[in-house]
C-alpha cells in the first residue's frame, strides 16, 4: 500500500485518462486497419487476436485503477474506524476481494470484446441474410462490407457468385431461345422446298397428260428443291458439329494462296450466272499456313457465295490476300446492298439474316456466316465485317502457325 494511501488520500483517474485510453484504442484500430490494407487476405483469426489484445490492455488498465482506488478507499475507511468485514476484505488482500476483482475483470473484458466484435457480428449477420435470400432465388442482393479481411472477401465472393449465377441464367435463357429459333427456322426452311416438291410431284402423278417439256421442267424444279433440302440439312449438321465441338481439326500445311485461287476459279459459273466480274490478288505468290484445309475451304466458299448472293447489284467481287509476318489477312469485298450499321454486330449470329434478305430471292439458312465465325475462331483467328458506300468487306485474319489449346 502506497504512502499516500496510508494517509487516507483517495487515488483517482489521472486527468485525460479516458482521452488517452480512447486515443490508444483508436491508434491500435488504425494500425489494425493499415495492417489489413497491406495484407488484403488477413484472416479473421488475426482480427480476433487484435480485438483480444485491445480488450486485454483496456481491461488491465481499468483493473489497475479499480484495485488501487478500492483498496485506497477501504484503507481510508479503516483508518477512520470502520472495521466492518467488507472494509477489511478490500483493505487487506483476501480471497473474496481477489474473486470479485477477477469477476469484474472478466465482465470488463467481455463488454469491451463484444463491443469490438459488434461490427464483425453485424457483417456476419448480413452475410447470413444475403445467403438466405439467394437460396430463395433473389439474386438482386448486393453486399457492401468495408475492410479487406476474410469477411469482406467472403462478401465479395458472394457478390461475384451472384453475378456468375445471373450470367449463367442469362446464357441458359439464351440457349433455350436458340433452341426455339432452331426448331422454328429449320421447320420453315425445310417446309418451303418440301411443299414445292410435294406440289410438283402431285401434278406429275395426277394422271393428267402433260407435255413432255412441262414434265421435264417440273422434274428439274423438284430436283433443284431436293438439292436445296440436302444443302440445308448439311449446313445444319455442319453447324451443329462446329458449335458443340464435335468437329475435329485436321491440321496440316496448306498454301492459302493456292486454296483461294482455286475457290475463286470454281465459283466462275456462279459469277457468270449473276453477271459478276471478279478479281483475286495477293501480295505473295505463295504462303504456307497450318490449318484444316477442308474447313478453310468451307469458310471462304461461304464468304464468296455470300458475296455473290448479296452483291449481285454491285457487279463486282474482289478477293484480296495480304501476308504478314505471323498472320494472313483475307478480304472478300462486294459492292451490293449496304448492311445497316445497327445490324452489323448481329451478322454472325446463327439464323440471323439481314432484314432485306428475308423477302428476297437469295434465301439462305442464316448459318453460313455463323459457320465462318466458328471456323475462324477454331483456328484462333477472327472475322470482321464493315459495310458502307465503298463496299461490304469481310476480313478474316488467320495465324500462320496453329497452336493447340492446352
Amino acid at each position: 500500500m502506497t504512502k499516500e494511501a496510508g494517509k487516507g488520500e483517495l487515488s483517482t483517474f489521472p486527468p485525460g485518462f479516458w482521452r488517452i485510453l480512447t486515443a490508444g484504442s483508436e491508434s491500435m484500430r488504425e494500425k489494425a486497419k493499415k495492417g489489413r490494407r497491406s495484407h488484403s487476405r488477413q484472416g479473421y483469426m488475426m482480427q480476433l487476436l487484435i480485438n483480444v489484445g485491445i480488450s486485454t490492455i483496456i481491461t488491465a488498465i481499468l483493473e489497475i485503477f479499480l484495485v488501487s482506488n478500492v483498496s485506497a478507499f477501504a484503507s481510508y475507511l479503516y483508518q477512520r474506524g470502520d472495521s466492518s468485514p467488507a472494509v477489511q476484505r478490500f483493505g487487506f488482500v483476501s480471497t473474496v476481494s481477489i474473486l470479485l476483482y477477477v469477476l469484474s475483470g472478466i465482465a470488463i473484458f467481455s463488454f469491451i470484446f463484444l463491443l469490438l466484435q459488434q461490427r464483425t457480428a453485424r457483417d456476419i449477420g448480413r452475410i447470413a441474410q444475403a445467403v438466405e435470400r439467394i437460396s430463395e432465388g433473389d439474386l438482386s442482393v448486393q453486399l457492401e462490407i468495408e475492410g479487406e479481411g476474410e469477411i469482406a472477401h467472403i462478401a465479395e465472393s458472394i457478390n461475384r457468385m451472384e453475378r456468375d449465377l445471373m450470367d449463367l441464367m442469362e446464357r441458359e435463357r439464351s440457349a433455350e431461345q436458340s433452341k426455339t429459333d432452331l426448331i422454328t427456322n429449320v421447320a420453315h426452311d425445310l417446309r418451303t422446298p418440301l411443299t414445292s416438291i410435294l406440289g410438283y410431284l402431285e401434278l406429275l402423278r395426277g394422271g393428267s397428260s402433260l407435255p413432255r417439256e412441262t414434265e421435264e421442267h417440273y422434274i428439274e424444279i423438284v430436283y433443284n428443291k431436293a438439292v436445296r433440302l440436302q444443302k440445308l440439312i448439311e449446313e445444319l449438321f455442319g453447324f451443329t458439329k462446329l458449335s458443340y465441338g464435335k468437329q475435329n481439326l485436321k491440321i496440316g500445311e496448306l498454301d492459302i494462296v493456292k486454296l483461294l485461287s482455286q475457290l475463286v476459279e470454281e465459283s466462275y459459273p456462279n459469277f457468270e450466272k449473276h453477271g459478276l466480274s471478279y478479281e483475286f490478288s495477293s501480295n505473295v505468290p505463295s504462303r504456307m499456313i497450318q490449318a484444316d484445309g477442308d474447313l478453310l475451304a468451307r469458310l471462304f466458299d461461304n464468304l464468296i457465295t455470300n458475296a455473290i448472293k448479296y452483291g449481285a447489284e454491285g457487279k463486282r467481287i474482289l478477293v484480296r490476300l495480304r501476308s504478314e509476318k505471323n498472320a494472313v489477312e483475307v478480304r472478300v469485298i462486294n459492292y451490293g446492298y449496304v448492311i445497316p450499321k445497327k445490324e452489323l454486330p448481329m451478322i454472325f449470329d446463327k439464323f440471323y439474316r439481314v432484314e432485306r434478305s428475308r423477302s428476297s430471292s437469295t434465301g439462305g439458312t442464316g448459318l453460313g456466316l455463323a459457320i465462318v465465325k466458328n471456323v475462324a475462331e477454331m483456328h484462333h483467328g477472327s472475322v470482321e465485317v464493315s459495310s458502307d458506300l465503298s463496299g461490304t468487306c469481310f476480313t478474316v485474319r488467320l495465324p500462320i502457325r496453329y497452336t493447340a489449346e492446352e
